[in-house]
């Protein structure tokens, strides 16, 4: 062989080994990441998804948006649950201050506070409405009401709206135990009130999303506060502390949605692009709860709780651009709220939460809905959701280099992150 074919040969010899070298990185990449496939590889920087043209057309961005949701409702068909309810949701508008006893007094009049059996849950809608604007006692908060409602029902009572707040020590815990998250606290006092899933209306935690400012820079910082739930008649007595402990035969979900949001919904203030680079996923985090339901077959009478919301802060001008590099507070698509008045939205959301009574169908539905995430989503939406971590001894020591190293502390330290400011886990500070 010449010293041409000798070159030649080494060439292709060190190409093998680049490209094995570069396989195994982009492979460590995207271990651990919720999303694998085309958008787990865009968002670790494996490969870059090519751009696509914008529609701006409101009309024409409604007819791309329902012919991608056909494909994706065809491709899920195969792994529905055989028996299952219909499922609606209905978005109400309410003010942030008097929010709980508005969702109690929709419920009345739509008449599912007679039928908890018909109701999978109610939520906070995640968003910020008008993210220019102040605190939102006097702004608009929407909320959705998830049931299976077939027709109109007679009024009813206005049901309870029981309310934990998060600084309250309802639990005794222990440094370095696992933290309860809100539905142990909301199922162990539904226990204590012998009230299953088929009184409940809905386990919902209660979020805020308000502006903050630290060295110089803005927030919008949404923060869990506390639980509500609703049910019908009286509230039943309750005081701290609480005996709270991972539920038995009760199943609580976690889904990472945000995860999902960052590929297909990169910008908060504006709506989602479409098309969309990859359309094989949710484009709403309401798309994926039903998802869930649909496949697993969760029946309503069976059902605490179906939101979407959050757990961990969350700063919301974190997105707000393509650059990391840019915040925005303002500008965005109007785009009209439950009123039917247009209105510029920052939308939100971390996790899709489901929370209901678990028998032998729903493991067989778990059992299609983890074959639906591999085959459909290529994901496993359970990543990163980091449920009941573990309760601090107290601020940590990188709270006090918050104002040389912020990055290094939103890193390590999700309870000084974004501000700085220490916040406690909820419903067990000061550890026992």
């Amino acid at each position: 062989m010449g010293v041409l074919g000798k070159l030649k040969g080494a060439a292709a010899l060190a190409k093998q080994v680049y490209d094995y070298g570069a396989a195994q990185s982009a492979e460590a990449q995207l271990a651990g990441q919720a999303l694998q496939g085309p958008a787990g590889r865009h968002i670790a920087g494996v490969e870059t998804a090519p751009d696509a043209r914008r529609v701006e057309d409101p009309a024409e961005w409604e007819r791309v948006m329902r012919a991608e949701l056909a494909v994706r409702t065809a491709a899920r068909e195969p792994y529905l649950a055989p028996e299952r309810a219909p499922l609606r949701i209905s978005r109400i508008v309410t003010r942030g201050a008097t929010q709980g006893e508005e969702v109690a007094a929709h419920l009345a009049a739509c008449g599912l506070a007679a039928r908890p059996d018909l109701v999978y849950g109610v939520y906070r809608v995640p968003d910020r409405i008008r993210p220019s604007a102040g605190a939102e006692k006097r702004r608009v908060v929407e909320w959705d009401v998830v049931h299976a409602a077939r027709e109109p029902l007679a009024p009813a009572d206005v049901p309870a709206d029981v309310v934990f707040d998060a600084r309250t020590r309802w639990v005794a815990r222990r440094a370095g135990e696992p933290r309860p998250l809100d539905e142990d606290l909301a199922l162990a006092y539904l226990a204590c009130a012998g009230i299953g899933p088929e009184r409940t209306l809905g386990i919902a935690r209660h979020t805020t999303i308000e502006p903050s400012e630290s060295d110089e820079r803005h927030y919008l910082i949404a923060q869990v506060q506390g639980v509500h739930v609703f049910h019908p008649g009286p509230a039943a007595a309750h005081s701290p502390p609480l005996e709270v402990a991972p539920p038995t035969g009760v199943r609580i979900e976690l889904l990472n949605w945000d995860a999902i949001a960052a590929a297909v919904h990169p910008v908060r203030q504006h709506r989602p692009q479409l098309p969309s680079r990859f359309a094989y996923l949710p484009l709403t985090p309401q798309e994926l709860l039903r998802a869930y339901l649909e496949v697993v077959g969760v029946a309503p009478r069976d059902s605490y709780g179906a939101q979407v919301t959050y757990d961990r802060r969350l700063d919301l001008m974190g997105r707000t651009s393509t650059s990391s590099h840019v915040r925005k507070t303002t500008g965005g698509d109007e785009l009209p709220c439950a009123d039917g008045k247009p209105r510029v939205r920052m939308h939100g959301g971390a996790h899709v939460v489901l929370t209901y009574r678990d028998r032998a169908v729903y493991a067989e539905g778990r059992r299609r809905w983890t074959a639906y995430e591999a085959d459909v989503l290529e994901a496993d939406l359970s990543h990163d959701t980091m449920p009941r971590r573990p309760v601090p001894e107290g601020p940590s020591r990188l709270e006090r280099v918050v104002d040389r190293v912020t990055d290094v502390v939103s890193v390590f330290d999700a309870d000084v992150y974004p501000t700085g400011v220490f916040i406690p886990p909820r419903y067990c500070w000061p550890p026992a």
